[in-house]
């Protein structure tokens, strides 16, 4: 094996600048730009990062414990969550159930996907006895339940 051909194949100057590309290929100025504090935004990472969580938790878990058995999996496991449902929270602590333009951004997310990631966030924080942040997301879960 040359490593010379291996990383020679890497270099832009053997083919004048032409770098091929898959059928799929989108140029990245094409995409549209993301507002990551737009209300929209805010809330589909909330209930998206905890239902990835409940997913894919348990295979992180394994992994884990299966590369080094002196890791305690409790421990993992418990500031895995905590992270989480810190990152999560910050997500949608940003939400305003006061502001009109929020209250329709939480009324089109009605699905039962952002009413199970309320009720795992209000178990979650009920567990860690942070009563204020249970307060804050039962009244948004409320609002988005009453809401038609």
């Amino acid at each position: 094996m040359d490593i010379n051909k291996i990383f020679g194949s890497f270099d832009s100057s053997s083919n004048n600048g032409w770098v091929p590309r898959g059928y799929d290929y989108v140029d990245s100025r094409s995409l549209p730009t993301i507002d990551e504090n737009h209300p929209r935004y805010l809330v589909k990472m909330f209930w998206k990062l905890i239902l990835n969580h409940l997913v894919y938790s348990k295979e992180l878990i394994n992994f884990f414990g299966s590369a080094d058995s002196s890791i305690p999996i409790n421990e993992i496991e418990y500031v895995g969550e905590k992270m989480l449902y810190s990152k999560a929270y910050g997500y949608i602590s940003q939400i305003d159930i006061e502001d009109d333009y929020h209250q329709k951004i939480l009324k089109e997310n009605k699905q039962k996907e952002l009413l199970k990631a309320y009720n795992f966030a209000i178990n979650f924080y009920e567990s860690e006895e942070e009563y204020e942040k249970c307060a804050f997301l039962k009244k948004q879960l409320d609002f988005v339940k009453s809401s038609s």
